[in-house]
């Protein structure tokens, strides 16, 4: 009888240690945070939240780490949530104030991480320093080249060289104006997609379409955070238009974009180029081999206003001060100098594991 009590109580703990959770992460005033990647000690992605912050079906007593753009790591073991919430803290970014009188060219210099995923599992690693520039009087974007681009990529060269030319086409270091002041003021953004916004209180919008909620934005702290299901707007955009082998190409590929900009403002709510502050961007699709997420954490690290021989000199003093290729060392240091959070242990520990395949 007693084997068969505890046989019966083993059964009810694997049972509830396997048994579906619902996690929602939140900030210091209770509100939802989207868009944070959940990762076990394995590198194994779990999931993202959606936008109102939750992430559905987490399984087992698993220790998670949660990671976001604009808040400070945190771990925590599943089994210990008592109410299935985790809190996590704003990052204080530190920027200074931009003191120096306009010239032609806005400057921003961002650091850069972008994370590879096949089938849930990290593949491919890169991070480093981006220059961009917006030249004002041209109405032209310049960035730096790969070569500017510092940085450790992983596994291979060939990999790495292909992997940093589309993380230089996509690194949203590259000064844009903000999706919030489009759509507030009725802009590109809001009629290329048929967005609207609506205010919900508490400093937050409700960016949507016919089809239901696509995003926010919260104003609060100096700072507008917009968060968009991308490939939402798209695909209706492009029912609405018609455009249907487009559609269907990005339904066949399962494909899924969403993204976070967030902009220091001034006391009218007003940002511009040069208040880039952070910005990260999720993208997931059916490949080949399976299952691709890319996810790119960019940091604004310097900013201000420059005419074209100092910011030639600029992409040339960086060239000097870094080498194309730096240590994992190296760029945590940089990290650390500005305010970046660094990888945490287990992360780093799965990086390290991928420099090994490589060898």
């Amino acid at each position: 009888m007693r084997r068969v009590l505890f046989l019966v109580a083993a059964v009810m703990v694997v049972a509830t240690s396997a048994r579906a959770q619902q996690v929602q992460v939140v900030d210091a005033d209770g509100q939802g945070i989207p868009l944070v990647s959940v990762l076990n000690d394995d590198g194994v992605i779990v999931g993202i939240t959606d936008l109102e912050g939750c992430l559905a079906d987490v399984k087992g007593t698993q220790r998670l780490t949660f990671t976001h753009v604009a808040y400070k790591p945190q771990t925590v073991v599943l089994s210990q949530l008592s109410d299935g919430r985790v809190t996590m803290e704003d990052l204080d970014n530190n920027l200074s104030e931009i003191v120096v009188k306009p010239k032609s060219y806005i400057y921003i210099e961002t650091y850069y991480r972008a994370y590879g995923f096949i089938n849930d599992s990290l593949r491919y690693y890169t991070a480093g320093i981006m220059p961009n520039a917006y030249d004002a009087e041209k109405d032209k974007l310049e960035t730096g080249s790969l070569y500017n681009c510092c940085g450790e990529f992983y596994p291979s060269m060939g990999v790495s060289l292909v992997w940093g030319a589309r993380v230089r086409n996509l690194n949203p270091g590259k000064i844009h104006t903000p999706t919030a002041k489009s759509l507030q003021s009725g802009g590109k953004a809001s009629k290329k997609y048929y967005l609207t916004l609506t205010d919900v209180g508490n400093g937050r919008q409700r960016i949507s379409n016919a089809e239901g909620t696509v995003g926010y934005i919260d104003t609060r702290n100096g700072q507008s955070r917009t968060t968009l299901d991308a490939g939402k707007a798209q695909m209706y955009a492009n029912k609405v238009n018609g455009e249907y082998r487009l559609q269907k190409l990005r339904e066949d590929k399962d494909y899924s974009y969403r993204y976070t900009d967030i902009f220091d403002i001034d006391t009218e709510g007003n940002s511009d180029m040069t208040d880039l502050v952070m910005h990260t961007n999720h993208w997931e699709w059916n490949g080949s081999r399976g299952r691709d997420k890319l996810i790119i954490e960019t940091y604004t690290t310097d900013r201000g206003y420059k005419d074209q021989k100092e910011w030639k000199a600029r992409k040339k003093e960086l060239k000097k001060e870094y080498t194309f290729y730096m240590t994992l060392d190296q760029l945590e240091e940089y990290a650390t100098s500005h305010n970046i959070p660094a990888l945490t242990p287990n992360m780093r520990a799965v990086i390290e594991g991928l420099k090994k395949k490589k060898k």
